[in-house]
């Protein structure tokens, strides 16, 4: 299946709705509310696919987050009918080759553009009331999904939990995943969670936003072992821009960590997955502002920057294209359904 043609971005993990949903504000219109990602951005980035999350802040009680989480969704559902030309919902293979062979149309901006795919990602599943629950969200476009978010649920133990991994429903969720073709997103998992799933898990997986745990010392990073068995795996980690990912200690005030910090988390990841199996993961409108990324990533626009960063360390086009989005793509294109 061939890839798009010319350079292009993916980005495995941004908290579009989320974003617009707390700002009350739409997708081709920052709102001056610290926004990170419009439809016009996008674009002028050279953007083909990203994975869009559907999130709500657990400090919600669950009946509004249920309503939250809903109402995300068709806030998607919504961009896609209202930008048909610009936005694709891509749900299987066939899809993702049409999104490949798709021409140029109209941008914001005036300038031609292309489509922008769309990969929908549930990042915690604590608000299912069982793991037959998974397959409504496979049927409304759903193929993505971590089993938590940060601390404990029914399934499965996050970071910043009192441990333990995954619980006996946590595995017979895996089998649902299995069943339906649902791609599993590790991030958020804590260690016996991750190890958890690694032995009792065949089908694909990732983590869409993590860095090295031997550079940044924080729970929500991956370990040298992790990092390997996701290369091995045939998996996709993705560079996450979360200033306290990149350098430890950090504190809210604390000066913006370096882009050469970030592109040795980018380098070492590779080293130990291989370069095949790294990528952007970028978490733009989720936990980022411009005071918490690295220095000159201000928005979706400068994500260019860690391209332009690895080609000056040496790293050949091919590599350069590979981290920039070839791999997540191919990531994708053997693990949708057909």
């Amino acid at each position: 299946m061939p890839l798009p043609a010319g350079p292009f971005l993916v980005d495995a993990h941004q908290d579009i709705a989320m974003h617009c949903q707390v700002h009350r504000r739409d997708l081709v219109d920052p709102g001056g509310k610290s926004c990170m990602i419009t439809l016009g951005w996008l674009q002028q980035a050279g953007v083909r696919l990203i994975c869009a999350t559907l999130f709500v802040e657990h400090e919600h009680p669950s009946e509004v987050r249920l309503r939250m989480l809903n109402e995300q969704y068709q806030m998607y559902r919504m961009w896609l009918g209202q930008y048909p030309q610009e936005l694709r919902l891509v749900t299987s293979r066939r899809e993702l080759a049409e999104l490949a062979a798709a021409p140029d149309v109209p941008g914001r901006d005036g300038q031609p553009a292309k489509p922008i795919g769309i990969v929908l990602l549930m990042e915690g599943l604590d608000l299912l009331a069982g793991p037959s629950e998974l397959s409504s969200w496979f049927s409304r476009g759903v193929r993505m999904a971590g089993l938590t978010w940060n601390g404990r649920n029914r399934y499965a133990s996050g970071t910043f939990s009192d441990g333990g991994g995954l619980t006996q429903l946590g595995f017979e969720l895996l089998r649902e995943y299995e069943q339906l073709g649902m791609i599993l997103d590790l991030a958020h998992l804590n260690d016996q969670g991750i190890s958890d799933v690694l032995e009792n898990f065949r089908s694909p997986l990732c983590s869409t936003h993590a860095n090295a745990r031997e550079l940044a010392g924080i729970e929500r990073n991956l370990q040298d072992w992790q990092i390997r068995e996701i290369g091995e795996r045939r998996g996709v980690v993705g560079h996450v821009l979360l200033a306290p990912f990149i350098v430890q200690p950090w504190h809210t005030g604390d000066p913006q960590p370096p882009l050469s910090r970030a592109l040795d988390h980018i380098e070492y990841v590779t080293e130990l997955a291989g370069a095949a199996h790294i990528g952007i993961g970028s978490d733009l409108d989720g936990g980022l502002t411009v005071e918490n990324t690295p220095e000159g990533i201000n928005d979706v626009r400068d994500l260019q920057k860690l391209a332009d960063g690895l080609a000056a360390r040496g790293w050949s086009p091919e590599r350069v294209a590979g981290f920039s989005g070839a791999n997540w793509w191919s990531f994708l294109e053997r693990s949708l359904p057909r």
